[in-house]
């Protein structure tokens, strides 16, 4: 079987709409979504967003369901300028951001993943790329920043949760797939107290009308992310249901 790891219930909705996975099941206080997706057996759950969220939920899923393959799949910000809204990146090589103090960026390698060459290329809703993650701690809000850590570490795209899910499947030696889908690109920064809407590692929409009754500015730029991640949310959940059928898993 597989496992499906996003951070948030925003990426995981529209997964849940192509799945049928109405047994809910809770797992050591995780609340996982059992069915199939595509034919194939899943389990599927939001963990919250960050690394602690991530290890925790990569180590509960391996215990209880022992996958074939684990999927950390979610939002992505663009790294290179090449990555549009709701292209698709799937990772190669799974990067650590340790610091940026502007002059150097310290990283190291998590994991390098299986190529899964099966996977399609071409989608006709956005484009695919195949290329490095990165993951840092916090959400990478400043454009420039962006395009400094895309030149440092020639990824492609950065989130918060793969490089702890990669440890964690590397340790017990499951198999891994990472995908991304890009929410915003390496020429824009993101609302600055985007960080601030986080409780537990998931979104809270009384945190985020609290920032915009303060800063009447944020709406417009909310709306705006708003509109992206769902274009992004609605390709991931597309492109893994075309892809899974075509997975080939080392133990089948």
């Amino acid at each position: 079987m597989i496992a499906i790891l996003v951070a948030v219930n925003q990426e995981l909705g529209p997964i849940l709409r192509r799945a049928s996975a109405n047994h809910l099941v809770r797992q050591a206080h995780l609340d996982f979504h059992e069915g199939s997706l595509a034919g194939q057996p899943v389990a599927m759950l939001a963990l919250g967003a960050g690394k602690d969220c991530a290890r925790i939920a990569a180590e509960v899923t391996i215990k209880c369901y022992r996958p074939d393959l684990i999927i950390s799949a979610g939002f992505g910000g663009g790294l290179q300028p090449f990555l549009n809204n709701g292209d698709i990146v799937i990772g190669t090589e799974v990067l650590d951001l340790h610091h940026d103090s502007g002059a150097k960026v310290g990283f190291h390698s998590t994991l390098t993943l299986a190529p899964h060459d099966e996977l399609p290329m071409e989608n006709r809703n956005c484009k695919v790329h195949r290329g490095k993650i990165l993951t840092s701690d916090d959400i990478i809000l400043r454009a420039d920043t962006k395009r400094h850590l895309g030149l440092s570490t020639n990824a492609l795209a950065t989130d918060m949760e793969t490089s702890a899910v990669a440890a964690v499947c590397a340790a017990h030696g499951v198999e891994m797939l990472a995908l991304r889908s890009i929410t915003d690109n390496c020429h824009e920064d993101l609302p600055e107290h985007l960080d601030d809407f986080f409780q537990l590692g998931q979104l809270k929409w009384s945190r985020m009308l609290s920032a915009c009754n303060r800063h009447p500015r944020l709406v417009l730029d909310l709306m705006r992310l708003g509109h992206r991640a769902s274009i992004a949310a609605a390709n991931l959940a597309r492109y893994l249901e075309i892809s899974i059928p075509r997975l080939q898993l080392k133990n089948h």
